[in-house]
């Protein structure tokens, strides 16, 4: 009787911790586990329950659209939009989803060579095809495209409310060949015939001019402070007086490229530029090196000088390194990662913003000049002539004062 006894309690323990270890194993493949298929079903963590609710509802809108829709529809074009606005609802314009095909345009090497207009390109928040930058001697510059532009018709193609992959796909094309691209301006349509040609972009460039070295940089791409080093270097050698860094145009880009230059420019110690997050962390770069600008500075900005650009000319500024001149700065003050998706998509996402070394918000307000120049020419910063440059003409006379 008593081993039937033992044997029945035995049994019970035995059915209890299996049940145990069943329900360990089920609650760790719920909650540890992000892609459990059982079927057609997937188990799925949400950060909450709020997000589980809405994930079901996704699939069941989506399921509704499929059947209901009077046409056939691809299923992941909608899965795409449904991404897509995922990122949108932040309200903020950096912060994207793109497909593998658009992901793969966005981070390519835009200094690589390849037949097109030669133009920088996003969405505006509005989702029309912006001209972010003109490349130097590009066939767009030959035709007068100018950064600020919206480009609304390639061809026969309406390209008024499509992405920056439609709209560079249809820019592009084989060498010799012409394309016709109307564009806003103003609120005015301006119609231009561009011959395709083979593209390479060159974001430095420079010269004396009385005695003063100009330096114009139109993107801050790779190698851009390497190349910034060597006209600096050899203006000093000829004894420049003074040094202009025109900024106009410029949308901005790598932003080490940006305070490598400032390292050249500040002194030791100075504060270049500080982040903070959503946490209240904030972080502060400051130059490292001894050398710093021996001659006065003038940096040349405008309406179209963003992120990077306001980067270098805030630390500048604020550190009383150099005289701004010209319009008030675009108002890009914040950082975006780039995280590549396993499907070979991606998205890029606003992380941090930008404060002045002084602790001035950029983002949505811009770099306010010390002296303020409007431009007298609708025509792009490169094909100016010294005569119809009135910013240039300013920046010099500015110089000559100060070295006085």
């Amino acid at each position: 009787m008593e081993n039937k006894k033992n044997k029945g309690k035995i049994i019970v323990i035995a059915v209890v911790m299996s049940l145990l270890i069943i329900t360990n194993l089920l609650t760790f493949l719920v909650t540890a586990s992000c892609n459990m298929a059982i079927g057609n079903k997937v188990l799925i963590n949400t950060p909450s329950s709020k997000s589980a609710k809405n994930i079901t509802k996704l699939i069941a809108l989506e399921e509704l659209i499929q059947e209901d829709y009077y046409k056939e529809l691809d299923e992941q074009d909608l899965w795409d939009y449904a991404f897509k606005g995922l990122a949108k609802g932040t309200g903020d314009l950096y912060t994207n989803y793109y497909t593998e095909e658009e992901f793969e345009e966005y981070t390519s090497e835009l200094d690589s060579e390849f037949y097109g207009i030669g133009v920088q390109i996003m969405n505006n928040e509005d989702g029309a095809v912006l001209v972010d930058s003109v490349f130097q001697g590009s066939p767009a510059e030959e035709a007068g495209m100018k950064a600020g532009d919206i480009i609304i018709k390639i061809d026969d193609f309406d390209s008024s409310n499509v992405s920056v992959s439609e709209a560079s796909n249809k820019l592009r094309g084989k060498k010799g060949t012409k394309v016709d691209v109307v564009v806003l301006r103003n609120n005015k349509e301006v119609k231009m015939t561009i011959t395709r040609d083979k593209v390479k972009a060159t974001y430095v460039s420079g010269k004396m001019i009385d005695n003063m070295g100009y330096i114009r940089i139109s993107e801050f791409s790779s190698d851009v402070a390497k190349d910034f080093r060597t006209y600096y270097d050899k203006f000093t050698s000829e004894n420049m007086k003074g040094l202009i860094i025109d900024l106009r145009d410029n949308p901005g880009g790598l932003v080490n490229e940006a305070t490598d230059i400032a390292n050249i420019l500040l002194k030791k110690d100075m504060t270049i530029i500080s982040t903070t997050n959503k946490s209240g962390e904030t972080q502060t770069e400051k130059d490292t090196t001894d050398e710093y600008a021996k001659v006065p500075v003038v940096v040349l900005v405008n309406g179209n000088s963003a992120s990077a650009s306001e980067i270098l000319s805030c630390s500048l500024q604020d550190n009383e390194m150099a005289t701004i001149i010209g319009e008030k700065s675009y108002g890009k003050g914040i950082i975006q990662e780039v995280k590549p998706l396993n499907d070979g998509s991606g998205i890029t996402v606003t992380i941090d913003e930008y404060l002045s070394p002084k602790g001035h918000q950029i983002h949505k307000k811009g770099i306010t000049p010390d002296v303020t120049v409007k431009a007298n020419s609708d025509k792009a910063i490169s094909k100016l002539t010294l005569d119809e440059d009135n910013q240039l003409q300013k920046a010099l006379s500015y110089l000559k004062q100060q070295i006085k």
